[in-house]
Order: structure tokens, then sequence, then C-alpha cells
């Protein structure tokens, strides 16, 4: 097994049964998403494929440009969410971890205004995403100012 899970294994030891167990949930969450990324990663390349070669379509149209990047950014988010979960399986969680959450939380919201359209949304809404984009940039700005120890 450490062969194939190191971080799991690393000072295996030294752990407490709760730090055992918190690094045993957290590999099964990382090989669960990890396929969850490979099956989503699938159906974006077969989609795409459909969207640019088999519908014809064109690719600049604003919908087909939405519908890609809303695919690829679910990607990448699930991908953000499981290397946060590998972090506290390796033990290097707190204040590290923070900032990711709060990056993935940035990357959602970026992933909603892509998505969504702009003629049929409510202004308030729009306003409301735009209060917890500025209040999640202060919250990162905030972590990684106390990250560095400066004052």
């Amino acid at each position: 097994m450490k062969k194939w899970f190191p971080e799991l294994m690393d000072q295996w030891s030294q752990l407490s049964g709760y730090q055992r167990f918190e690094r045993l949930v957290s590999l099964v969450l990382t090989v669960a998403i990890g396929f969850v990324v490979l099956v989503a990663l699938y159906y974006l390349v077969v989609h795409v494929i459909e969207l640019l070669f088999v519908q014809t379509r064109d690719p600049f149209d604003y919908r087909v440009f939405q519908a890609v990047f809303d695919m690829i950014l679910t990607v990448l988010i699930a991908m953000e969410f499981n290397n946060s979960i590998v972090r506290t399986m390796e033990g290097r969680g707190g204040f590290i971890q923070v900032e990711i959450v709060v990056l993935i939380a940035i990357m959602a919201l970026v992933r909603k205004f892509m998505v969504m359209d702009m003629e049929t949304i409510e202004p308030l809404k729009i306003v409301a995403l735009a209060a917890a984009v500025l209040a999640l940039g202060l919250s990162y700005w905030l972590v990684r100012r106390g990250g560095n120890g400066s004052s």
C-alpha cells in the first residue's frame, strides 16, 4: 500500500487514530473524485467533438463557447477540490486549505458568470453574485496576508 499511496502511509505510526481515519477517508474521496473527473473529462471531449464537428456549429457562437467553458471549468473545479483533499491526506491542511477553498469558490462564481444568460437574468442576481465575488476576493486577500505573516 505504501508503494501506491506514499502520502497515506507517510508517518502512519506517529498518527493518532482520528488522523489515520481522516487519511483513509481522504483517500476514498480522492479516488471517488478522481473517477468523477475522468468521467467528466470523457463527456467533455465527446461533447466538444459533437458540438464542433458533428453538429457543425460555429465554435464562435457564444452558446457553444459558454457550454464548452462551463464543462471545462466544472472539471477544473473538481480537480482543485480533489487537490485540497490530497493536501489534507498529506498532512498539509490548515491555513493553506482555507486559501484553496476560497479559490475554488471564486472559480465556481467565475463559472457562474460565464454561463449566465444576460438576457434573462435578474439584475439583482448579478449584484448578489458580484458582491459574493468581492467578499471572496477580500477573504482571499486576508488569508494570503495572514499566511505571509505580514501585518
